[in-house]
């Protein structure tokens, strides 16, 4: 049976806390992952660092590799998106982040086939304000602010 991705993130942490250039390596992954998107290889590379592999480079159990890419048709849910985006998030320090890189990404294992049962984690936080941010980010959609607007008005 294969690692969980936390067991994997958990085992890659300390192989992270013993070498401060391994992690140096690895806030320089996080950060093109974050800067290309959840959709791109940059995205996917960081990723397959958290699953089990064998060989290296194909994941032991696909669905993994799936969940940490949304591949497995949850891109949009809120509790997943999040414990994604902190996987990336938490790294993007370096050496002085890889205590706090597996916060609050403890239960993204859920509902794949090969974990005991793992409740569906709960958002602290209010989902229709995420809803809103996370349309708004999709569609590029931003309010401008009374002094952008004021030069348009302006310059027209």
């Amino acid at each position: 049976m294969p690692k969980t991705i936390i067991e994997a993130v958990r085992e890659r942490q300390k192989e992270l806390k013993k070498n401060p250039v391994l992690a140096t390596q690895n806030m320089a992954l996080a950060m093109s992952a974050m800067r290309d998107g959840i959709r791109s290889d940059a995205w996917q590379q960081y990723m397959t660092q958290f699953v089990e592999q064998n060989p290296p480079g194909k994941p032991v159990d696909p669905d993994q590799l799936a969940r940490l890419t949304a591949k497995d048709g949850t891109l949009g849910d809120h509790v997943l998106d999040r414990q994604r985006a902190y996987l990336v998030a938490n790294a993007i320090c370096g050496p002085s982040t890889v205590d706090t890189i597996d916060f609050s990404v403890e239960t993204i294992d859920y509902t794949l086939a090969n974990v005991g049962h793992i409740s569906r984690p709960l958002l602290d936080c209010d989902t229709t304000t995420i809803a809103g941010v996370a349309a708004a980010a999709q569609t590029g959609a931003r309010k401008a602010s009374p002094k952008t607007a004021a030069k348009k008005r302006y310059n027209s």
